[in-house]
């Protein structure tokens, strides 16, 4: 007596294989996701700079900030959960000082050597960040009275649903 055999129709084989693929897919932020420049700034003689780098799966996004210079690269910052709202670099000399609002990962203020590979404390930097936030974006003095004078502020979204420019103009000028 011959053996009983089932022979599968394609339609029954697909979702034995289509749906192991859409696992696959789904479990390594769709395999395709790479990270993605958002905003650069160059060291003056172009020796040096530092990037923010942004890479969005399907939940959430990553933010790196990776100074690359005489010594190589290094990152610098790395965080999830974020969205990039606002950031501006100001370097002196060979050290980068650089503010980024990640939204809802809050807010980073780095000091970078980019010869040496050191961290070094922020307010090294801070002055000039806070002149180069103002230069760059016109911000006007009724604009920081409304919050106390800071210009970090300024360039901090409070998550409150409003817009404010900083985050309209980075938008606009950093589309990401």
């Amino acid at each position: 007596m011959p053996a009983l055999t089932c022979r599968s129709s394609p339609l029954a084989v697909w979702p034995w294989v289509v749906v192991p693929a859409l696992v696959s897919l789904v479990l390594t932020d769709c395999g395709v996701v790479t990270w993605r420049e958002v905003y650069s700034s160059s060291e003056p003689t172009r020796r040096a700079r530092v990037m923010i780098d942004e890479k969005c799966g399907l939940a959430d996004c990553s933010v790196r900030v990776v100074v690359s210079g005489l010594k190589g690269s290094a990152q610098v910052l790395y965080r999830r959960g974020c969205n990039i709202s606002f950031a501006q670099a100001a370097w002196t000399g060979s050290v980068v000082g650089l503010f980024l609002d990640g939204g809802t990962c809050g807010t980073a203020r780095i000091a970078y050597d980019a010869v040496t590979g050191a961290r070094l404390p922020f307010a090294k930097v801070e002055g000039a960040v806070r002149e180069a936030i103002r230069g760059q974006y016109h911000v006007r003095d009724d604009e920081l009275a409304q919050l106390g004078g800071d210009i970090f502020s300024w360039a901090t979204y409070p998550g409150d649903g409003s817009q404010r420019r900083s985050r309209e103009e980075f938008g606009r000028r950093y589309p990401h």
